[in-house]
């Protein structure tokens, strides 16, 4: 994606990039998904839009929700909230895969700069430092400091907003230690019939964790859904 020394699109790249796939794409068509609160790519300082590859995976979704599933813009807004959330619709998932690039969860190179990330996700650093304190987040070294992972800042902004419920980060250790738990059985099931390391087997390596993901995913809300059934009997 990059151009030149730069890691993000232009807006007009952004076209370029898509126009085979949409044809009628064009500027203005990317300004209106902005102005409709569909997309919010950031800025440089002389107020230029800067599309990351997260940002064209997302135009690309909008684009192919409405030309595929001949969704309204407004109900396209709501499924975004939910995507944003880990909520996809079993009926837009294949959109939702197709839209994002083939990455193996451990393999995320987008990194921001620990020292950056209040500003940048509206934070207090010291909910962050709570974060790494429990384990929930895992700041790493980098060339010019601690850096937090695409993984890292999901998981600070979902953390952030169950405060409301009155959960805090020491609540939530047992989250943190089951997924580990689970990346340890994944590897366990998946490492010996991936040992030969080439693009297809890569390729299928990813495949396999996001079928695994998805099932396990169920699998969770079932059970938990059949708990919360026997606690709140009288409610739910």
């Amino acid at each position: 994606m990059a151009v030149g020394s730069r890691d993000y699109m232009t807006i007009g790249e952004v076209v370029e990039n898509l126009s085979s796939a949409y044809p009628d794409l064009s500027i203005s068509k990317i300004r209106f998904l902005e102005e409709e609160g569909l997309i919010n790519p950031e800025r440089t300082p002389g107020g230029y839009r800067k599309f990351s590859s997260g940002d064209l995976a997302r135009v690309e979704l909008v684009l192919r929700l409405q030309k595929e599933h001949f969704l309204p813009l407004a109900v396209i807004r709501e499924k975004l909230k939910d995507i944003d959330k880990g909520k996809v619709p079993a009926d837009l998932r294949p959109a939702v895969a197709q839209s994002e690039a083939a990455t193996l969860p451990f393999e995320d190179s987008e990194t921001l700069a620990l020292d950056k990330a209040p500003s940048a996700l509206g934070l207090p650093m010291s909910f962050l430092r709570e974060l790494a304190e429990y384990g929930l987040i895992a700041p790493r070294k980098g060339a010019d400091g601690e850096e937090l992972s695409r993984d890292d800042v999901d998981v600070a902004h979902a953390c952030w907003d169950m405060r409301r419920f009155g959960i805090e980060p020491r609540h939530l250790r047992m989250y943190s230690t089951f997924g580990e738990r689970e990346a340890s059985f994944f590897s366990q099931i998946l490492q010996p019939a991936f040992r030969h390391k080439t693009p297809e087997s890569r390729q299928k390596l990813v495949e396999s964790l996001n079928e695994l993901t998805d099932l396990t995913g169920e699998l969770k809300r079932h059970l938990l859904h059949r708990a919360l059934t026997q606690v709140f009997d009288d409610i739910v």
